[in-house]
């Protein structure tokens, strides 16, 4: 079974590294069983109003469980990468979604983040059922992470920045 696991604003301008560094090590921390299949950065809306570290974008692990019985062990470990790797300043939000939810509403919500200003009473409201959580700050980054399952559920949204052992491959490689 598919989980989404998607974290956003955990980073500042002057920390030397993004969020996305921290969605792709969360593979290192994923219970016996799990893997992690890709990482999806999803785009949000950069407009005056919408605090941001610099992009305003937001990451979707996407994580391959035997069954429905990670999700708890899953949620703990995503809060737990996330108090050992955010900082200070930021203002981290974590969502972790299964493909088994009714996840039409997150769709809906991460393509309204896209064009539109949204807030976190908006988020909380559809997050039912989900795991839905702020780390600090302001807690903003529960509408990123919230976007980032819908938008990455979707299918039509976002770039992958991880998949499988890309990363271990040569500087320039064949299609092939």
């Amino acid at each position: 079974m598919i989980f989404y696991v998607a974290f956003d604003d955990t980073d500042t301008l002057d920390c030397g590294r993004g969020t996305g560094k921290l969605a792709r090590w969360f593979a290192d921390k994923l219970p016996a069983g799990c893997r992690q299949l890709m990482v999806v950065r999803q785009q949000l809306l950069q407009a005056p109003g919408i605090p941001m570290t610099s992009h305003n974008s937001s990451l979707c692990c996407v994580i391959e469980a035997p069954d429905e019985s990670f999700r708890e062990e899953l949620i703990q470990k995503a809060a737990a990468h996330i108090e050992n790797h955010f900082f200070e300043g930021s203002d981290p939000g974590l969502c972790v979604a299964s493909e088994n939810d009714n996840l039409e509403q997150l769709i809906a919500f991460g393509l309204k983040c896209t064009t539109s200003i949204t807030t976190q009473e908006e988020a909380r409201s559809l997050a039912k059922n989900i795991h839905l959580s702020g780390h600090g700050g302001t807690n903003d980054g529960i509408i990123g992470a919230l976007a980032a399952v819908g938008l990455t559920h979707y299918g039509e949204s976002g770039r992958i920045v991880d998949f499988g052992s890309i990363r271990e491959l040569a500087r320039k490689t064949t299609a092939g």
